[in-house]
């Protein structure tokens, strides 16, 4: 892989979290079914004080579900910052994003969640996979550093 080619990769992965970020606070489950590969692991147990196992998630399908049930009747705002986005081969990468988070509950009467207002911060740790329809989520993982919630 040359240059050009890693820098192009690299870009169309700082697009893919981007849609990422868009699918969740869009709550649009097509879209965040999107950046994933058929088998991802996707990795959330830090949202849990007991690191909660159910969180940890081989089903792209069940994680798009459940993550959206949790955020429904919530107003979210994601950003992703400076990716370390590391290219290993032609069709594989990892990266650690930067993250930080705000949820604001809007109707208790649809959302479980125990607060009125979350901000977060942490940071992502992903594997990326090139498939036929381009690079995707192969693996993420939520590691948190803070969380003040209302």
């Amino acid at each position: 892989m040359n240059d050009s080619e890693r820098l192009v990769a690299i870009e169309a992965i700082r697009q893919l979290k981007a849609r990422y970020f868009r699918g969740v606070d869009s709550k649009d489950a097509a879209l965040l079914r999107s950046v994933f590969t058929d088998d991802a692991v996707t990795d959330f147990r830090s949202e849990s004080p007991d690191g909660d196992e159910r969180l940890l998630q081989r089903d792209p399908d069940a994680f798009v579900r459940n993550a959206l049930g949790v955020l429904d009747g919530c107003v979210t705002a994601h950003a992703g910052s400076m990716p370390e986005i590391v290219v290993d081969s032609a069709d594989e990468a990892h990266a650690r994003w930067s993250m930080t988070d705000r949820i604001w509950v809007e109707d208790r009467a649809r959302s479980s969640l125990p607060f009125a207002q979350l901000q977060g911060w942490g940071c992502y740790h992903d594997r990326y996979r090139r498939t036929a329809d381009g690079w995707r989520i192969a693996s993420t993982r939520l590691e948190r550093i803070k969380i003040i919630t209302r």
